[in-house]
């Protein structure tokens, strides 16, 4: 006859067994459940509170997909979708030359030059400075009476004031430029990071069978950093296309609703017109676009590399 096991016993060999299982998953677990609760937790309670119209102080009011249809509706001449494409148009362009610009930095930083360590700390500093009160100086500066210090500067080689803030023109140019440069310094670091990490032997081989300076750039460095690309890519475009500090403090969404960009738009309906049910519906539209790219940047990668 059998001799009946305890289950304790049973309970013992299985941990043996998986031992190394199971202490990677009592390490693991933890920061599982935190990022389980942190993420899904907050994207019910979105969803749930797109689908209503709440001001704060009074319970919310269900209204179904009203919010949602209403941002893919003509309101008031397309408002809405005005604002998504121009914030789409705001994000490839800061993107394109955040990737740009920081390639180029990197390629010159990555030489045998002298100081270069004070020149890479000097690109990365605008990554550190606060992006709002950064945002106030630049307001000083572009202010359009001839007392502003970028039209003193003008005033100097007889050029008239601007009025930069109210100009249809600049100020989304401005813009841009002002997310390009607090952002370009993290850029610089992972594409330096990228460069570094190519294999000498690579070039050497190619010098030698004649290959130019811009034939190593085309053919080994750039297919060489896709890796880098695509991460850069993928959190470039989620900080692109949650440009605030401009439109809050310098333009308020001005001139004209040109810098009026989605994160604006969602904080500016939650907490100004005290509609949160439109201001999570905008969120819920932003985390979606953003899905979908990243989605996207991630097949592409999957497609070339096979993994």
């Amino acid at each position: 006859m059998e001799e009946k096991i305890p289950w304790y016993a049973k309970v013992q060999r299985w941990l043996r067994r998986n031992r190394d299982a199971v202490i990677a998953w009592s390490f693991l677990t933890p920061m599982v459940a935190y990022f389980l609760i942190m993420t899904f937790v907050p994207l019910g309670f979105l969803l749930g509170i797109s689908l209503t119209e709440w001001n704060i102080i009074s319970p919310p009011v269900w209204v179904g997909a009203r919010n949602i249809l209403k941002i893919f509706s003509d309101f008031d001449h397309w408002f809405y979708l005005r604002v998504i494409g121009r914030t789409i148009l705001y994000a490839i362009a800061i993107l394109v030359l955040n990737i740009a610009g920081g390639f180029s930095v990197a390629l010159i930083l990555n030489q045998d030059l002298r100081f270069k360590g004070v020149f890479r700390t000097m690109w990365y500093l605008p990554s550190v400075f606060s992006g709002a009160v950064v945002a106030l100086l630049l307001k000083i500066y572009l202010a359009g009476s001839s007392v502003g210090v970028l039209n003193m500067v003008l005033g100097k080689f007889g050029i008239q004031p601007v009025d930069w803030i109210n100009s249809t023109f600049w100020m989304p140019i401005i813009g841009v430029l002002f997310v390009v440069w607090q952002g370009i310094g993290f850029t610089v670091i992972f594409f330096l990071a990228g460069l570094q990490g190519i294999d000498e032997n690579l070039y050497d081989a190619a010098r030698i069978d004649g290959a130019s300076e811009p034939q190593l750039l085309r053919y080994i460095t750039i297919p060489q950093m896709t890796p880098v690309l695509l991460f850069i890519s993928v959190t470039g475009m989620i900080g692109s296309m949650q440009m605030w500090e401009v439109p809050k403090i310098i333009t308020a969404g001005g001139p004209n609703n040109m810098t009026y960009t989605l994160v604006y738009s969602i904080q500016n309906d939650s907490f100004a017109a005290l509609d949160m049910g439109m201001g999570t519906a905008q969120s819920l539209v932003l985390f979606l676009m953003l899905l979908v790219f990243i989605g996207w940047q991630l097949n592409q990668y999957r497609e070339q590399y096979g993994v």
